[in-house]
């Protein structure tokens, strides 16, 4: 699961690639709560209801071995929007899917960045 938070708008965009949690719970109250201490903090008001939009149209994972994988992959494209259209892109269900070469490359990147850690 993948929280990205748009703190000045006070937006939490939710992406589970396996699409079967729902953004309640725990997790959604240690985030809101975040977002009120950050507006404390900045002396704003903020929302009284912070928005949370599931981004449905994500690619979906279709085992339950390669989450993380999904979503270091969903932060790739995050990072690499300049734009930052990820929420319009992904906002609606749509047929966009994710090829093993797509997620090979991510295997790729990350195995060239660990393999720069020195052995102890």
């Amino acid at each position: 699961m993948l929280t990205v938070v748009n703190q000045n708008e006070e937006v939490v965009h939710f992406m589970d690639p396996l699409k079967r949690r729902l953004d309640t719970g725990e997790w959604k109250s240690i985030v809101n709560n975040s977002i009120k201490i950050y507006n404390a903090h900045k002396n704003r008001k903020g929302r009284k209801v912070i928005q949370w939009k599931n981004l449905a149209g994500i690619p979906e994972q279709k085992n339950d071995k390669t989450c993380g994988y999904f979503i270091m992959r969903y932060i790739k494209e995050i990072v690499e929007d300049k734009n930052l259209d990820f929420s319009i892109k992904w906002e609606t269900r749509s047929n966009l899917v994710y090829i093993d070469k797509d997620i090979d490359e991510i295997r790729a990147e990350w195995a060239k960045h660990v393999l720069k850690f020195p052995e102890n």
